[in-house]
């Protein structure tokens, strides 16, 4: 009991710390890309069921025409993708909560997400969970702790704002926090379904120049990103929803340095997960021309075209069914 009494007295310090601190300026009004989290919370919140959920990094983000795709299937798209490094557990944290009856769950991560700590999240998470919406707490404290919810990103906003004040009040601010004027890589980058359009007539990197290194060795597999993909798995077919796993878009060459590594992964999802996989990791590798400026990150040109793949794998592998369009689609 005594055990009990001392664990409840902590973690309610532990809140009490985190809500007093995040009296601090939380930095709801920021313009960097990673605020964009908030207008994802509010797409999904808002978008009725029956509904497409595309979850995934920024793969998804640059690379899907989720107009196309929702005028194609005749059924709303949610485009959560954003960025890989968030990890993988707060992507599906983010979205189990709105996964109603009637919706497809589509989970396209990024290959990385499978191997060591990736899908934990790096630091960019913190940030992005000092951004989460007060009544989200609860959904990613399930999926980590208080302590990485509440405490941590708030401790860090705090560090972060002394050193700017710092840094201010010494007149080098611009030159350690210089403004983010990045025209591809911010807040209002997504059109209204959730889909990074900025770059769509801009020039991209020279093909040569994206990095193609190799994935972790296979020793690094981390067997609880298949636990996850099971429990959003089951929370679908819980609600009366459906969940599949799709490859990612990636360049030809990257594929080539990883063409067994991916092999391996495809036999670890069929070994391991009872979400269903459809298509192949061949069907989403495109030609360097087709790519922005890393190789998952698709141009205009290649993002029509993934977009079409992933139309047509969609109708042809699960049997393609739904409910009549809503009146606003038709």
């Amino acid at each position: 009991m005594k055990l009990i009494v001392r664990i409840s007295a902590l973690t309610l310090a532990i809140i009490v710390t985190g809500a007093a601190i995040g009296q601090y300026d939380v930095r709801a009004s920021d313009d960097n890309y990673l605020a964009a989290v908030l207008e994802k919370d509010r797409l999904i919140r808002n978008t009725p069921s029956p509904k497409i959920i595309l979850v995934g990094g920024s793969n998804l983000a640059f690379g899907i025409d989720s107009r196309m795709m929702q005028d194609s299937l005749a059924m709303r798209v949610v485009n959560m993708g954003l960025y890989a490094k968030l990890g993988l557990r707060y992507m599906l944290a983010q979205v189990r909560p709105y996964i109603r009856e009637g919706d497809i769950v589509l989970v396209v991560p990024e290959y990385d997400q499978f191997y060591g700590s990736f899908a934990d999240g790096d630091n960019t998470l913190n940030t992005a969970l000092l951004y989460a919406p007060a009544d989200r707490i609860g959904d990613f404290v399930r999926a980590y702790s208080v302590i990485d919810v509440v405490l941590r990103p708030r401790v860090e906003n705090v560090r972060r704002s002394f050193m700017q004040a710092a840094a201010s009040a010494l007149g080098v601010k611009d030159r350690y926090f210089p403004p983010d004027t990045n025209p591809v890589y911010n807040r209002r980058s997504f059109n209204q379904l959730g889909d990074v359009v900025t770059h769509l007539e801009r020039e991209g990197k020279d093909p040569d120049s994206l990095y193609v290194g190799a994935l972790p060795p296979h020793a690094n597999f981390n067997e609880r990103v298949l636990d996850d993909l099971n429990a959003v798995d089951e929370v679908a077919r819980e609600r009366g929803a459906r969940s599949f796993f799709l490859f990612p878009s990636y360049l030809d060459s990257a594929y080539t340095v990883n063409a067994a590594a991916i092999d391996s992964l495809q036999r670890e999802l069929a070994r391991g997960t009872a979400m269903a996989v459809i298509g192949k990791p061949a069907d989403f590798v495109f030609p360097g021309a087709l790519f922005f400026d890393t190789r998952y990150h698709l141009n205009k040109r290649g993002r029509e075209l993934r977009t079409v793949k992933m139309i047509e794998t969609i109708r042809g592998r699960i049997g393609y069914t739904v409910a009549p369009a809503p009146q606003e689609l038709r």
